[in-house]
């Protein structure tokens, strides 16, 4: 966007100067506009003309343009090449920090880059946004040009303003020529900015061509990005079963688990995705694998309720899943209700404090919600006796390991019975809700 905006005053002074061309009138050659509007026409006998009368080659117009400048953003090379003759320089930048380079390789233009390169032109000079003319080149898809600023001087490690390498730049816009003539200029294939990669930004995208070329160049098929994923969990979550071959076939780890504890397996059983789920069994996916939570893959295909799915799984070995603590129908409270009482006492226990419940991930991600109803036995200090609890009623099994370590941690004023504290059993809802 930054490029965009910074080009749209050059595009103006380009309609104004393209809008005004007319025949070389006696004394144009006092007037810049005058080699400028030719130049940027496409108009030679005139610019020959005007040389030859003295016009000032290296004169500025509207925004600080030259002819020069408005040649190459257009692309007359005959143009580019008589003015470069005639003592052109190449590094006067417009108002907005353009060169005649930067603006030739943004537009595509090879031969007028090349000339331009071949004089002396720096393709590391930048413009107000902190871009390089390979930036614009990697903005465009240029990919003959980026080859040519990268063998002409252009660090094709960059890092622009925003943090973002050249190479991730190219991978984010799918162009597989940029990345190509990058690496083969010696650009980095692990190189993180912002906390991606160029292997991540590309299947993000869902560029085959660009993760082919980053992987057959050396990129690390398992680099993880700040968030501990890789492109092969990405690839899954997508449901790119492309992609996904593509990276197991250059070694990608099948059963790499991210920081919650996901493999790519359970992310594309979770989402039902079938192909996905084929191709990463026929790698040698572990279906088994479980996550911190003791969710695998058949818990999440169950979640989805693909059952395709599920019997890849269970053919593939996937073992069966827990069933629930109670057959008791699940609690309807939408939240922690008042303890209920089995014995009669003079005060009821009350809860005081109860710890934020761990939310398992898995169901988290299926947006699966419920309550859980326990039976368990408050003691006379106000803590739960761990060996007293009891599951009533469960919508999910990975909702109860969650729910006893919350009673566990919980505090309730102790039942009384004419002023003592007694031992009471009570039971309580605790409500999972995804907020």
């Amino acid at each position: 966007m930054t490029r965009l905006k910074s080009l749209m005053p050059i595009a103006a002074t380009m309609l104004a100067i393209t809008a005004s061309l007319a025949p070389v009138q006696a004394g144009a050659q006092e007037d810049p506009m005058a080699l400028i509007t030719a130049a940027a026409g496409g108009q030679m006998e005139t610019v020959i003309v005007l040389l030859g009368q003295g016009a000032g080659v290296n004169a500025r117009g509207e925004n600080g343009f030259t002819a020069l400048m408005a040649a190459s953003m257009q692309g007359h090379t005959e143009i580019v090449q008589a003015l470069l003759a005639s003592g052109a320089e190449t590094e006067p930048a417009s108002d907005d920090g353009w060169t005649a380079l930067a603006l030739a390789s943004f537009e595509g233009h090879t031969e007028p880059v090349r000339l331009l390169l071949e004089r002396g032109a720096d393709p590391t000079v930048k413009n107000e946004d902190g871009d390089t003319a390979l930036r614009q080149a990697i903005a465009a898809g240029h990919g003959e040009i980026a080859r040519l600023l990268v063998e002409n001087g252009a660090d094709p490690n960059e890092v622009d303003a925003r943090g973002l390498p050249a190479i991730m730049d190219a991978a984010i816009g799918g162009f597989a020529d940029v990345v190509v003539a990058l690496l083969d200029g010696g650009a980095d294939p692990d190189v993180q900015g912002s906390g991606m990669t160029a292997l991540i930004s590309g299947t993000i995208g869902g560029r085959v061509s660009v993760v082919s070329a980053l992987l057959n160049n050396g990129a690390d098929p398992d680099v993880r990005n700040a968030a501990g994923s890789t492109a092969l969990l990405v690839a899954s979550v997508s449901g790119r079963a492309d992609l996904v071959d593509t990276l197991l076939a250059h070694g990608a780890d099948v059963n790499f688990a991210n920081e919650l504890g996901f493999t790519s397996l359970m992310l594309a059983a979770l989402e039902g995705y079938v192909d996905v789920v084929n191709s990463l069994l026929a790698r040698g996916a572990d279906p088994n694998v479980s996550d911190p939570d003791g969710a695998t893959a058949l818990t999440a295909a169950k979640l989805n309720g693909s059952a395709e799915v599920i019997q890849l799984l269970e053919e593939a070995g996937a073992e069966p899943e827990p069933v629930l603590t109670s057959d008791a129908a699940p609690a309807d409270s939408a939240a922690v209700t008042q303890a209920q009482i089995e014995i009669v006492v003079d005060q009821p226990p009350q809860l005081l404090s109860l710890p934020p419940l761990r939310y398992p991930e898995m169901l988290k991600q299926a947006g699966f919600e419920g309550d859980v109803m326990l039976d368990f036995v408050i003691d006379t200090t106000g803590h739960v006796e761990p060996r007293s609890i009891r599951v009533v009623s469960s919508p999910h099994p990975l909702f109860e390991a969650a729910a006893r370590d919350a009673i566990l941690g919980s505090v309730y004023r102790p039942a009384q019975v004419s002023g003592g504290l007694v031992r009471a059993r009570v039971q309580q809802a605790l409500s999972f809700t995804i907020q």
